[in-house]
């Protein structure tokens, strides 16, 4: 698993790795209504909880993190709405729990799920 480099200081260096940041996400996405399912990743996700997401691509360059991620949205939401509060809550949560910075946050709604 890769991890991401974040600073250098006189004890060492601290470095992030990238289930850390993906459960980040599990975690912002945990708390955005709407968010319905998975997209191609099955499990656990973080102490348990459904992973709602799947992480496409992370890519970190200089302390910025540009994170491409496939949503499934419950119908009958506005789908963009729903796209722009993961975009803030993934945003919000990395950046509050690490020193990295967030250059962008991709969404992909990749399906609906249909109320039954």
């Amino acid at each position: 698993m890769k991890s991401y480099f974040s600073e250098q200081n006189r004890l060492g260096s601290i470095r992030y790795n990238e289930d850390v940041i993906r459960s980040m996400v599990d975690m912002a996405l945990s708390g955005v209504e709407g968010v319905a399912a998975t997209e191609g990743r099955a499990g656990g996700g973080i102490l348990g909880h459904k992973s709602l997401s799947h992480i496409n691509k992370i890519t970190v360059q200089e302390k910025k993190v540009v994170i491409d991620l496939s949503i499934v949205v419950r119908y009958g939401l506005p789908v963009q709405d729903v796209a722009r509060r993961v975009q803030q809550k993934v945003r919000d949560t990395i950046e509050s729990m690490t020193d990295l910075r967030i250059g962008g946050v991709n969404i992909t709604v990749s399906g609906l799920e249909l109320q039954h």
